[in-house]
């Protein structure tokens, strides 16, 4: 139990535990304080805005990658200053200094992009007024958001899960509770943009204040030593771009769809029941997740026996977590769907099911991912290809054509081959690069 329960998960727990009581709390006051169709522009607000992802490609999964096989001969000592082999240390701060370059140009250059998709998007419908400024103010916000992600993931391949998840748990406090009080006070869709920016903030001067020391030492000690990280990045990133670009239409394609042909009310609804599902995710993902640097740690030093132990271990505490979040809440669902007027909000039954349903299968898919990326390879990305063309074609006519309780019947059909492949090609990489 001691070893399960390690100060990585107890802080993340403790900022799931935030999002288990801030969560359900959001969710029932956006439709008590806003319109549904401003429910529909700010969940699609949030999605387009995922967008991001063809910015980031995969870069801060190889960042947290990277950072977490140097610093598998580094420590902190206890004013967090980094000691251990010299070469190393300067191989890490010349890594700090490229990634901070990288996100930099491309946040630069990807989110005047995505503002004028979502500007040429919006101007199209007109269901409210006075969406441009929120949407403005969000975008910088994401792009804030974006590079103090790529740094936080650094760190966090430097074994610092537990002090990067309190900056979180302080950054996503701040968020949540502007968030309240800005519904309650009728901020409207300023709500979610302006929330944000404080959020972004506030994760920033945290994460400078923790590591202010760290971060000169890295850049001091790399200032004459150059490594080129572009070719081993690039190795990778073509096929991290693939699973990540495909990553948008198997998991963020269902608002912009339904709003496009059903409105925004339709799409609120949809928002809100796959902002449900995704917290439930995030929440039930901890074990993964906390696990995640101490395997690319076990794969540099090529301890495959504790890897596939902490890997097996953390898969399955993932996947059980889930499924009893799941359960609990059909069953809430099921017994007062007829009684609370808010669940009106969401999507019915029968589409929940199908989404929970997905995201449990999809639970198992990630830990192997996970797995199979510690080693610095990336073999997923045909399947992930694949079941993005497959998610994103099924979905556009079941939106257009079919009733909307099978809106996600595309997602959930995929695994039909999508695991089995998964499977296959985990078992054979597995014991093709354990033995070398």
């Amino acid at each position: 139990m001691k070893n399960t329960f390690t100060n990585d998960v107890i802080y993340t727990i403790f900022t799931s535990v935030w999002r288990i009581i801030s969560g359900p709390l959001t969710l029932i006051l956006i439709p008590l304080f806003i319109t549904p169709e401003v429910q529909g522009y700010w969940y699609t607000f949030g999605s387009l805005a995922a967008l991001s992802v063809f910015a980031d490609l995969g870069f801060t999964t190889i960042v947290s990658q990277f950072s977490a096989h140097e610093f598998a001969f580094l420590k902190f000592d206890s004013s967090r200053l980094i000691f251990g082999d010299e070469e190393h240390i300067k191989r890490l701060g010349s890594l700090f200094r490229f990634i901070i370059k990288w996100s930099v140009c491309v946040s630069l250059v990807a989110f005047p992009i995505i503002f004028v998709v979502g500007f040429v998007m919006f101007s199209n419908k007109g269901d409210i007024n006075g969406w441009e400024i929120p949407w403005i103010l969000y975008i910088i916000s994401s792009g804030l958001s974006f590079v103090s992600g790529v740094c936080l993931s650094f760190y966090e391949g430097c074994n610092q899960i537990a002090l990067i998840q309190k900056n979180k748990l302080f950054g996503s406090i701040v968020t949540t509770l502007s968030t309240w009080i800005m519904l309650y006070l009728g901020f409207g869709l300023y709500t979610l943009s302006i929330s944000a920016i404080m959020g972004a903030l506030v994760n920033v001067l945290l994460f400078y204040r923790r590591y202010n020391k760290s971060i000169l030492q890295l850049i001091k000690v790399s200032k004459n030593f150059s490594y080129n990280w572009r070719n081993e990045f690039f190795s990778l990133i073509w096929r991290y771009a693939i699973s990540w670009s495909s990553g948008y239409f198997i998991f963020q394609i269902y608002t912009p769809l339904s709003f496009q042909f059903h409105g925004s009310v339709f799409a609120g609804k949809v928002g809100l029941t796959m902002s449900l599902c995704n917290a439930m995710f995030t929440i039930a993902n901890v074990w993964v997740y906390t696990a995640t640097p101490k395997m690319n740690m076990r794969a540099s030093k090529k301890d495959w026996a504790g890897m596939d132990r902490l890997a097996a271990k953390s898969i399955g505490m993932s996947c059980g977590t889930f499924a009893m979040g799941a359960g609990f809440v059909l069953i809430v669902l099921i017994t007062l769907n007829d009684r609370l007027e808010i669940l009106e909000r969401f999507l019915g039954v029968i589409p929940i099911t199908i989404l929970l349903t997905s995201w449990l299968l999809q639970t198992v898919v990630s830990g192997l991912a996970v797995y199979l990326r510690a080693h610095k390879k990336e073999p997923l990305v045909l399947p992930s290809l694949v079941s993005a063309i497959y998610i994103a074609i099924s979905t556009y006519f079941i939106t257009r054509f079919l009733p909307s309780d099978f809106l996600f019947l595309g997602f959930l059909s995929s695994f039909l081959f999508n695991l089995p492949w998964c499977i296959k090609i985990f078992i054979s990489k597995r014991k093709e690069w354990h033995l070398v």
